[in-house]
């Protein structure tokens, strides 16, 4: 699942900083990647979660500046100030967009690594139950979606604008399908007889396609109980397509060796393949930004991302040759 949904982010960028297709034109591209985000913070939850981890200050610790500093923090800054440098980009602009010009994913789920920690951390403190701990954990994750993702409410907070946008706070309300991921993990068996005996995936199925019929005209209202909706029902349709066929995509299967070496290496892909995509493509596709043909869009799309993964995977594959480099670049530990 991670390797599919780093494809799908990939994909999604070059649908959209190579082709310039964008959000409100009836295209593919938004069907198969308005979920993409919600998905992967999903997948980083449900990757994240452990039954046996107990969660004390010597772990939780070890967890957020061992672990996961130098590859969240310290990986992304490199990557990050390498491209400014590269587009001609002023530190200060770069630092004060929301989006850390690409770079905001790997901050923010520093960030909900760490909230997610002193959660678990407190909870282990009062010796608080399985139950309430799910409980609270998936209330701190709707009150992120709810301060940070709806834009009424997102807008009215007394903060200052360049403050936000520092801190790419916009990001924040993702933490919701942080948490649900790690319950999806820690449930899974009872997650798996619900999809198996009731009709939840027919209904996500429905749901989900009946809005995608009308997404540009819904997506230009921006109505966030339907974004939400579309993020769940999607990750239920993904969660459940991999789950049935989950044989295909076993290592001894092509498919599956494929998006395991993907998925094991989703950071590289990531960091490094703002750097490949080709922008100037944008003025040989004009008319197909403007009136996008689904099955053309698709391919052209399939394939310029095809080959930036590649590129990708080659050049972490030259790059971890030097453990040094392994360790700054991409957070491996030295063994």
């Amino acid at each position: 699942m991670r390797g599919f949904t780093m494809l799908l982010v990939v994909a999604h960028h070059v649908a959209a900083f190579c082709l310039g297709i964008g959000d409100y034109v009836p295209s593919i591209h938004p069907v198969l990647c308005e979920f993409r985000m919600p998905l992967f913070f999903f997948i980083s939850g449900f990757v994240l979660y452990k039954e046996e981890t107990i969660w004390n200050a010597s772990y939780a610790t070890k967890f957020l500046l061992v672990k996961k500093f130098p590859a969240q923090i310290i990986t992304t800054s490199i990557f990050f100030f390498v491209f400014l440098i590269i587009n001609h980009i002023g530190v200060i602009e770069g630092l004060y967009t929301d989006s850390k010009l690409g770079y905001w994913f790997t901050l923010s789920l520093y960030l909900f690594f760490c909230v997610y920690a002193i959660c678990r951390y407190v909870l282990y403190l009062i010796h608080c139950k399985s139950i309430y701990t799910d409980i609270i954990i998936l209330f701190v994750g709707a009150l992120f979606f709810l301060l940070f993702y709806v834009p009424s409410v997102f807008s009215k907070l007394p903060i200052e604008s360049d403050i936000k946008d520092l801190l790419s706070m916009e990001k924040w309300g993702y933490f919701l399908f942080f948490t649900i991921g790690t319950l999806f993990r820690k449930h899974f068996n009872k997650v798996q007889t619900i999809l198996d005996k009731t009709p939840v995936l027919m209904i996500c199925l429905v749901i989900f396609f009946g809005f995608n019929l009308y997404y540009v005209e819904l997506r230009a209202t921006h109505i966030t109980l339907l974004e939400l909706t579309t993020a769940l029902t999607g990750i239920v349709i993904v969660f459940s397509f991999f789950r049935i066929h989950q044989d295909l995509f076993k290592k001894d299967r092509f498919v599956g060796r494929c998006l395991q070496y993907v998925g094991r290496r989703t950071l590289d892909i990531y960091l490094l393949h703002y750097l490949l995509l080709p922008v100037n493509l944008k003025m040989y596709f004009t008319s197909l930004a403007e009136h996008p043909i689904p099955i053309i869009e698709l391919t052209i799309t399939l394939i310029i991302m095809l080959i930036i993964v590649a590129g990708c995977l080659v050049i972490s594959r030259i790059l971890r040759m030097s453990p040094t480099l392994a360790y700054l670049l991409f957070g491996v530990r030295k063994r």
